[in-house]
């Protein structure tokens, strides 16, 4: 219980399968309660022939890892976790029945341009197709959230690789970004943030530099790669965020300016064909086989 608030502790999060686990086919674990819902969205459009009445979100990524160690060899429990920044950290677990996104989530996954503009039209009916894609082209969008975020997400690598202890991902992409048009860093907000990036790495080790250290990570995320090369790395709520002020701004629509990113992943989600997503399906159909 916190501030008179019930809270679900680890034993109910590894419980829930006795509960439901006979209504699925397969069981399914992820990270998170937040993504329970849109998960159960996109499985049941991966998987149509098989029977999946319950999600289970075990809590957080550590806990998805662990119980998978536990039952490699059962082929009714599949689990699913986000990318994050493991790939590039080299932190990735090879478990059998253990299954990372490509992506950095899968929120990532929700920027299809044909469901945005069917969530566009469900906005403002009078619209069609082509004039949304004259408003909004998904390519560009693309291209500006990586140049926006770049510089970011290198920064919060770094805080990653050296175990700084300094919040990073979990903070809301508004705090260092204006996500209005024009979008642009908040210079002054995020030099303090580089500030205090330094001072820690200098704790580390007093050879440690910011700008060696973004440098190294720049590789991933430059103007150098693919923009769908380096938008695997940026967080998915970050684009989410960026894409709910830009469709606001461009198309005035009122509604999205309290509509949570929740509510935002499950509209999206409905629309998606997740045709990215196939190699997912493929890698588990491989496991359960």
């Amino acid at each position: 219980m916190e501030i008179g608030l019930p809270t679900k502790s680890s034993s109910f999060f590894a419980g829930q399968d006795v509960l439901y686990g006979q209504f699925n086919d397969i069981n399914f674990y992820v990270e998170d309660e937040d993504q329970e819902s849109f998960y159960e969205t996109i499985l049941k459009k991966l998987f149509p022939d098989i029977k999946i009445e319950k999600i289970f979100p075990l809590g957080g990524k550590d806990p998805v890892i662990k119980a998978a160690k536990l039952t490699t060899t059962d082929k009714k429990k599949v689990y699913i976790v986000d990318k994050d920044f493991d790939d590039i950290l080299k932190t990735k677990e090879a478990i059998p029945n253990l299954f990372y996104l490509k992506q950095y989530s899968i929120e990532n996954y929700l920027t299809e341009e044909t469901a945005i503009q069917k969530l566009i039209i469900e906005e403002k009916p009078k619209l069609k197709a082509p004039d949304v894609a004259a408003t909004f082209s998904l390519t560009d969008f693309q291209k500006e959230t990586r140049n926006l975020f770049s510089e970011i997400i290198c920064s919060y690598l770094v805080i990653q690789k050296h175990c700084l202890g300094i919040p990073n991902v979990s903070y809301e992409p508004a705090r260092f970004c204006n996500l209005n048009n024009p979008s642009s860093i908040k210079t002054a907000d995020f030099n303090t943030y580089k500030a205090s990036i330094e001072v820690k790495l200098k704790t580390k080790s007093k050879k440690l530099s910011l700008v060696a250290q973004i440098k190294q990570f720049k590789k991933y995320c430059s103007k150098k790669i693919k923009v769908l090369e380096a938008l695997r790395h940026i967080p998915g709520k970050y684009t989410l965020h960026f894409l709910k002020a830009r469709v606001r701004h461009l198309f005035s629509i009122p509604s999205f300016h309290n509509m949570t990113l929740e509510s935002l992943s499950i509209r999206l989600a409905d629309k998606c064909t997740f045709d990215s997503l196939v190699y997912l399906r493929t890698d588990i159909q491989a496991f359960i086989a």
